[in-house]
Formats: C-alpha cells, structure tokens, sequence
C-alpha cells in the first residue's frame, strides 16, 4: 500500500525521522508546506529534502485568527491537484491526514481523498471531551466537522489512550493508539558535557532541570516555589530552565521575588545537541504539567527524552503523562498544583542516588520498548496494512 502523508506536523524533522524507519520505504511519500512559521514567526520551518517528499504554500499558522480561530490551519488549496498527480504517478493508495478532525483543514483533505478513491486516515491528540471545551455555536460547529471526518475516514490514529476512548464513543471504525511520532533512541544517551557544566558553574551540583515551552500550563512556576523549599534542605542543588515562552517574564520575576538568582539558571530554546548536553549532567528532570485553557498534557516527548537518557521524571497525574511516565518505576507522580508533594518528590529523588538510578534505567528501557522511532514506525505500518 503507497501512502500520502500530508500536514504541518511533519515538517519538524524529529517527527519527519519517525518515517526513516517506516518498514516498506519506497511505498511513503510526504505533502508538506513550504515553509512552516511558529512562535509567532521567530521558528521557521522547512520540508526535508528526501525526493519522497513534496510542498505545497500553507496558510494559516497558528489557531488564534478572528472568527475561523484555527479552522483552516496548514490548509493548502492546491492539496487536491497535487494528490489525483499522485495518485497516476506514486499509485498513492490511502492519505493520512496528520491534522486534528476539528479542521476544516483535515476536511478538506478527506474530501478530496474518498472523491478520488483513496482511503483515509485522520490522527487526534485530543484527550479532553469535546463538550467540556466547547460551548454554544462553536461546540455545534466542531461537532459537524468531526462527525463529516469520521463518515470520510477509513480510520483514527489516536496519539494517546485518552483520545482513544473519546473516539470509541464517537465511531465504530478502526482505532490505533500512536504517538505522531516516536522519539531518536539512538541520539539521546549520556554524553561528556564538561563544557557545559563549567560554562554554567554546575560542577558538584545536584541538577533539576526543566526543558519546554515556558508557558503557564507547564506548571514552571509551581517548581520554582518547591524548589524554594527543597534548597533549604539540600543546598547542592541548582535548577536549569531551558526553553522560550509568553510566560518568560513572570518565571524571570518570581525567581528575583523568592531570591533564587543564584540557584536557578535559565537558557533559551535549546536544539537536539544541546538539550542532549542539559540532560546529560542533570539528575532529575521537572515536568509538573497542569490543565489550563482547555488543554492537558497529550503525551511529553521532553520527558521520554529524558528517560531515554536515564534521568528519572517528577511529573503529574494529569492529562496523558501517566502513559509516559510510570509513577514508582520511571519517575515520580504527584497531583497537579500540589506543591508539597512536588517538594517532597523532589527531596526523595534528590537525597536516594539509588532510586535515581533505579528508575532512570527503568524508564530508558520503557521508551526504547514502546515508543522508539522504530517501534512507532512499526505501529503506523501494522496499522495502515490492516484497513
């Protein structure tokens, strides 16, 4: 079966390399954008160069346009010339649509698929009811364009346990549970970073660390007030927050309020080489996630990484963490916003070397087995070959 893949989602090449390891390599080719702006445009974006792959303009960047909000992110109009060209020269047989099933978008690309006889398949991370996001005229719209997707689908690709029971719900067509991607288990192990811990003065330290978009809904600021208390009883220890965000300036400020300049250091958006090095020295990783605005962790690739690379997580019991993290056997879990239990994690990780290390190889051992590139690889080809 020769698959079209299309959407924005792939344009990073740490989702595009899940496909590197797709089993039947000569039967998968790719409709990107040209270009793919995030962050307010200060992120671009650019397809890989692999003749398996093709682009097309996008349009619509992000999901906060007036009225049409994110409707018609990644819609690219020239999306159904592209593919009947396909379909005579590739032999395209089915379209995955790496879009959610509230787009337009996503519609679009279903549409044009079924008109011209292919099958399709659509990926959902969403891991919240519909009805406890929407409301009104908005939720009834939403609704509309779900149920269009489901008629024109041949099947659901959900990212993660919780989108898989939403959709049971809502269709009785075949359902998978994969990640969008899997993560580089061959890139992401220890390294020598000396460099790195002289540069930030981290010799002989105990390192939390923290890697992300450094926003509210990471829960950065509920690990600045633990770590307040937790250097009051180890006074080795020092924090890094590495990444960029709206919520930059108030992390800045609580960090001066709680007097902490000295004992937290934070770097921008690190890329794979340099996240490598952060993890490589650092002996707990911080992921204390929290729902905010309608949206709750939907998988935590910053956290398999970190595993991978043998550094235990503390995260939280919300959203779709606990299919990453396994509390008591790859990190610590503790209830969202609960402070006390987040200092008490970090003070039982940061006094017991030997949990440390006893969940760190745990947690490598877990991600290689289930959501390495190619055990994700593998997934999508069972999958596709089974519609």
């Amino acid at each position: 079966m020769n698959i079209l893949i299309a959407g924005f989602p792939y344009i990073r090449e740490n989702y595009f390399n899940t496909w590197r390891h797709y089993p039947a390599q000569g039967k998968i080719f790719f409709l990107l954008p040209e270009s793919w702006k995030v962050k307010n445009g200060k992120i671009v974006y650019y397809p890989s160069k692999d003749s398996n792959v093709f682009s097309a303009k996008a349009y619509f960047h992000h999901s906060h346009y007036p009225v049409i909000g994110g409707l018609f992110k990644g819609w690219m109009p020239i999306f159904p010339f592209i593919l009947w060209r396909l379909k005579r020269k590739k032999k395209i047989n089915l379209v995955y649509s790496s879009s959610e099933p509230i787009l337009i978008t996503t519609l679009y690309q279903a549409f044009w698929s079924k008109f011209l006889g292919l099958k399709h398949v659509i990926f959902t991370w969403e891991n919240i009811p519909y009805e406890n996001k929407f409301k009104g005229p908005n939720l009834l719209l939403k609704k509309v364009i779900i149920k269009l997707n489901l008629l024109l689908s041949d099947g659901i690709i959900c990212g993660n346990r919780k989108a898989e029971k939403i959709f049971k719900n809502l269709t009785k067509k075949p359902i998978a549970v994969i990640p969008m991607s899997g993560v580089d288990a061959d890139f992401f192990h220890k390294v020598d970073a000396d460099e790195f811990l002289k540069i930030h003065g981290l010799k002989n330290k105990l390192v939390f660390s923290f890697a992300g978009a450094i926003g509210y809904r990471k829960g950065i600021h509920n690990i600045i007030r633990a770590f307040k208390q937790v250097f009051s009883v180890l006074p080795n220890v020092h924090l890094m927050i590495a990444g960029t965000g709206e919520y930059e300036n108030e992390i800045s400020k609580l960090v001066i309020e709680f007097g902490l300049e000295d004992n937290i250091t934070k770097i921008s958006w690190l890329n794979p080489i340099g996240l490598r090095e952060l993890l490589s020295i650092s002996h707990v990783f911080l992921y204390p996630s929290i729902s905010f605005g309608g949206w709750e962790e939907q998988f935590g690739y910053s956290m398999a990484e970190a595993l991978l690379m043998e550094v235990p997580v503390i995260s939280t019991r919300t959203g779709s963490v606990e299919e990453v993290v396994l509390d008591g056997v790859t990190g610590l879990l503790v209830e969202p916003e609960n402070i006390k239990g987040l200092i008490e994690a970090m003070l039982r990780l940061g006094k017991d070397e030997g949990l440390r290390n006893k969940l760190g190889k745990a947690g490598k051992r877990y991600v290689e087995e289930n959501f390495s590139y190619k055990v994700v690889a593998n997934k999508f080809y069972n999958f596709f070959q089974s519609l």
